[in-house]
């Protein structure tokens, strides 16, 4: 934030599936290709020589396909080499199954907090999808539990990031915001533009999501952080990670993340499918820009990482 692949936050839509593919007219295949092709030239690999060979090489046979669903396997690569590994394309067979997994009122992981010895464990879930009351849910989980916990954390706490495979950013740093010191903390970079998270004495001002990722703030909490990472924090849960990036007293344990710290963006096709095109970078409060895996400060294989991340915290709150 379930993901074919790759997470990203989604917007549901319900897409009706006929039962086969059915030949379509040519031009209709080509005037698809084309569409498809001109919704990736905003991706960050788009401008490139090697993103204009493979529409070159590509363009002609898909334009030919008897039928739409047979462009998806090409439209996939070259949304690939548009934006790079994190991007794709979800056919509507995808879209549909993501969107049932994610209708109003499905089951899904909230943020939960466990605290011993002074020290609180806050482990933050990924998060897909865009319903209102979800995200509501989501989030009020994550700072009821870290409100009800603040009184006997003595020490600080630890963000476990460990399996959050993704999703939706903007519901996790709202839960992380506590934690978080004033200002921009972590943005997303196109050519010379950033659009930065925006956090203030505890909530989020604003994101690039839009005015309504943001949360009210009053609830602050000043310790040292300990974020536990590995090869499965992917995309958001690594947005996340970024956002501590330059913070005093915070410190990344663990192994070294998925590496998808890029921002996408969802571009609808007139069948359904989906396009999930790259088309920033992840930035730190730094100007620090991102391309790749985050490494930790302290490398420490998964079970022993615990209690290293526990050690981190306990050296700093002295």
């Amino acid at each position: 934030m379930p993901l074919p692949r790759r997470a990203v936050a989604l917007i549901g839509v319900m897409v009706l599936l006929s039962g086969c593919a059915v030949d379509a007219p040519k031009d209709d295949v080509a005037a698809y290709v084309d569409a498809a092709i001109a919704e990736m030239r905003d991706g960050i690999h788009a401008d490139t020589d090697e993103f204009r060979d493979a529409v070159a090489q590509a363009a002609p046979e898909l334009r030919a396909k008897p039928t739409i669903a047979e462009t998806y396997r090409g439209l996939d690569q070259l949304a690939a080499a548009a934006g790079g590994p994190h991007s794709w394309l979800q056919t509507p067979a995808d879209v549909a199954s993501i969107t049932t997994q994610n209708a109003p009122g499905a089951p899904f992981p909230v943020p939960t907090v466990s605290t011993r010895d002074g020290i609180s464990m806050l482990t933050v879930p990924g998060f897909q999808g865009e319903d209102r009351d979800a995200i509501e849910q989501y989030q009020s989980a994550g700072l009821e539990a870290m409100r009800a916990a603040a009184p006997s954390t003595t020490c600080g706490w630890i963000i476990d990031l460990r399996t959050n495979g993704g999703g939706s950013a903007w519901p996790m740093l709202a839960v992380v915001a506590p934690l978080l010191d004033d200002g921009h903390v972590v943005g997303l970079k196109r050519v010379e533009t950033v659009h930065w998270a925006t956090v203030a004495n505890g909530g989020v001002v604003s994101t690039p999501g839009g005015d309504d990722t943001a949360t009210p703030g009053g609830f602050r909490v000043d310790a040292p952080v300990a974020l536990l990472t590995s090869g499965m924090t992917n995309s958001a849960a690594e947005i996340v990670a970024i956002a501590f990036a330059g913070q005093t007293d915070a410190v990344r344990v663990g192994k070294p993340t998925s590496g998808m710290t890029t921002g996408n963006q969802v571009r609808e096709l007139s069948d359904g499918a989906r396009i999930i095109l790259t088309t920033s970078y992840d930035v730190d409060r730094t100007g620090t820009v991102y391309d790749g895996p985050l490494a930790p400060d302290i490398e420490v294989a998964p079970g022993p990482d615990l209690e290293a991340a526990r050690a981190a915290v306990r050296s700093r709150c002295a």
